[in-house]
């Protein structure tokens, strides 16, 4: 079966920058006059400018997400600039970052200056960076291309990001999705769309359909519009995702004489239908295309790439301000990444921030410019990392490829180690060196400490214990939950089972569920299922944990496709449940905290289950519980008490006695 995979597209193909740009710098000088006449501190004058109209000033922290890194060359008079506003040939839509390198060198300007890092000097000293630094950059970006008369300041730089469809890699899509972005969704044109209903935890898509549902999902989280639940939108929502089919040479040769391609594109626009329905993240969808890479003329690509770069200029974030220093350094950062730089350390971004044209001088500015290319995803930055900051985030998806790919070495020398990872998800410390260094030489090698720092950051990693061990939740390996439930005793008769609490999704990213995972682990202890092996209850979306210091009472996580549902267990005699509702509580901190940091779209409704039952099905909501005394339970044909249900989670702790309130809970129901 073809797989699913993601096209990201940074920003446009053209942009009218000399008309802004020229605004921009009138704008500034009226605003330093203005400044310089009422007398005010130099210090203003090192602040981020921001091009607004009436001559405003905002600062970076009022801005919304906008433009990508700029790499285009530009040209040296102003004057001579005139705007073009039609699409040209091919080469037009070619990205110019090549160009940069042609250009450098017509340029004598150009100079290498070399940088040491003042800050942990003894450390950084070997890693001091030569950095390609033109003399006149505001000339550079208005400069034109070696090889044509074209302003190449009328074109923006068009990042592609081609999401890989393993499940290992889904955890590495946070640090990229953005709602600044064109989305491409490219699916075989002979397979149908469709889905099985799925509800059980990581099940493997089977079917195209369930890619497809997906992606517009997984991109729906990113939404620019905020309308309110099973209220109907009749609008296009950004960002916007384009449906490429490909395929279509071998289709036509397999139906040949049975059904034609327009035909085709009826039934999966109808499948479409069917698999969306009235769901607004349906209005996501642009525009579907069908193209054979054989076959097809370069007339058909081209109506591609005019539809990318139409649907670009619609976005509500195109044409929007942005601070003309942060344009030049924004413009400066490509040159360095051009010159092979992946990653340079703060001392040589605050040297580069104070370039004469420039010229910001104070590094709370320089820190201010950081974090909103990291909320944009233009780089990678942890203040707490502040000396490795990435300059290519598609370097960091490198790094983690060595470490997840199966292709191994036969000379590898922790083979062991291997088997460990392969079969618990569980990484060594010697072994992340030994990947790095068997499959990518030294790129890795010699950054290992801060890429598994940044790799923690996003919760790629978490580590085990001490001694040099890791667990990567997106490798951990399947398991029946059945088989995990058996494992534990959980169908034991002294052990003591709280209700499921619910919280229940319009859509779970699947890397949600590693978030919490990590975040649990950072609390309890994972619980152990086999002594000998030394195995841990830490399973792709089953997680065990003990709570407290000797096992007696334990915390089971779970997730369907759409439900992360908790449940505490009790092998003691004393009373439990006293802690439920302090989990509850810090589990929707937890959620809003990764909501805010990846700037996801998600909501959820709280449900509950009687604690015999299946947590994925015939939950019951907490406003209906909260409506009667009693409810009829679907599962096991009977009533259960509403307050036995819900209250453990949703009382505060000191106020509630729970030995009587699972005494019937807790029966086996046969």
């Amino acid at each position: 079966m073809t797989l699913m995979y993601l096209l990201y597209f940074i920003t446009d193909i053209y942009d009218d920058k000399i008309g802004r740009i020229q605004n921009a710098i009138i704008q500034n000088e009226r605003i330093k006059n203005k400044a310089a006449r009422t007398e005010v501190s130099n210090n203003f004058y090192q602040s981020s400018f921001t091009i607004a109209s009436d001559y405003e000033t905002t600062h970076m922290e009022g801005q919304a997400e906008n433009h990508k890194s700029i790499s285009e060359n530009t040209a040296t008079n102003l004057s001579k600039l005139e705007p073009t506003t039609q699409i040209g040939d091919k080469d037009d839509f070619t990205p110019l970052e090549n160009d940069i390198q042609d250009n450098i060198k017509d340029n004598k300007d150009v100079t290498f200056t070399s940088t040491k890092s003042t800050l942990k000097e003894n450390e950084d000293h070997n890693r001091s960076l030569s950095l390609l630094m033109p003399q006149d950059l505001l000339s550079c970006v208005f400069s034109t291309t070696s090889t044509s008369n074209i302003p190449s300041n009328l074109y923006a730089l068009c990042g592609l990001w081609d999401f890989a469809g393993q499940k290992e890699f889904y955890a590495t899509h946070q640090a990229f999705l953005t709602s600044s972005a064109i989305y491409l969704v490219v699916a075989d044109i002979r397979d149908d769309i469709f889905q099985e209903d799925t509800k059980r935890c990581f099940a493997e898509f089977r079917h195209v359909g369930e890619y497809v549902d997906f992606w517009f999902d997984t991109i729906h989280c990113h939404r620019t519009v905020h309308s309110q639940v099973n209220e109907p939108y009749n609008h296009y929502i950004d960002p916007p995702i384009i449906v490429v089919f490909t395929g279509k040479d071998k289709y036509e040769e397999k139906n040949k004489g049975k059904q034609n391609i327009e035909k085709r594109l009826k039934e999966l626009q109808l499948q479409l239908d069917m698999l969306f329905g009235d769901h607004s993240k349906y209005h996501h969808l642009r525009k579907i295309f069908c193209l054979s890479n054989s076959n097809d003329p370069d007339e058909e690509f081209k109506k591609l790439r005019l539809e990318i770069s139409t649907t670009a200029k619609k976005m509500d974030n195109w044409g929007e301000c942005m601070p003309l220093k942060w344009i030049l350094l924004e413009h400066l950062i490509e040159i360095i990444k051009q010159d092979g730089k992946n990653f340079i350390n703060l001392s040589d971004m605050v040297h580069m921030a104070k370039h004469r044209d420039i010229n910001i001088l104070d590094i709370k500015d320089v820190l201010i410019f950081l974090r909103f290319q990291h909320e944009t995803g233009n780089i990678i930055f942890f203040e707490d990392i502040q000396d490795f900051i990435i300059l290519n985030p598609n370097w960091l998806v490198d790094a983690f490829r060595c470490l997840v790919s199966d292709k191994v070495d036969d000379k590898l020398q922790h083979r062991g180690d291997w088997t460990e990872f392969a079969r618990k998800g569980h990484i060594s410390d010697s072994l992340i060196t030994e990947l790095f260094k068997s499959k990518c030489g030294s790129q890795f090698l010699e950054e290992r400490k801060n890429l598994v720092k940044v790799m923690e950051k996003f919760d790629i990693l978490v580590r085990l214990d001490e001694a040099g061990k890791y667990v990567m939740p997106s490798m951990m390996p399947n398991e029946k939950f059945e088989k995990v439930c058996k494992q534990i005793g959980v169908e034991n008769p002294n052990c003591k089972r709280s209700s499921w609490l619910c919280l229940k999704f319009a859509f779970l990213p699947p890397a949600f569920f590693n978030h919490f995972t990590v975040w649990f682990m950072k609390i309890y202890k994972p619980s152990k299922i086999d002594n000998k092996q030394h195995r841990l209850a830490l399973f792709r979306g089953i997680c065990v944990f003990d709570i407290g210091e000797f096992g007696c009472e334990k915390l089971l996580v779970s997730m369907s496709s759409n439900t992360i549902a908790l449940q505490h267990l009790s092998f003691s005699t004393n009373d439990f449940g006293s802690g439920c509702s302090n989990i509850h509580k810090e589990l929707i901190r937890k959620i809003e905290d990764i909501k805010k940091r990846y700037k996801l779209e998600i909501s959820h409704e709280l449900h509950f289950k009687c604690s015999t039952g299946l947590y994925y099905e015939d939950t019951i909501s907490y406003q209906t519980l909260k409506k009667s005394k009693e409810y009829y339970c679907e599962e096991h044909k009977r009533v259960h008490q509403s307050e036995k249900i819900y209250l453990p989670w949703m009382k505060d702790a000191d106020e509630v006695s729970f030995r009587e309130v699972y005494r019937e809970e807790t029966l086996v129901i046969k």
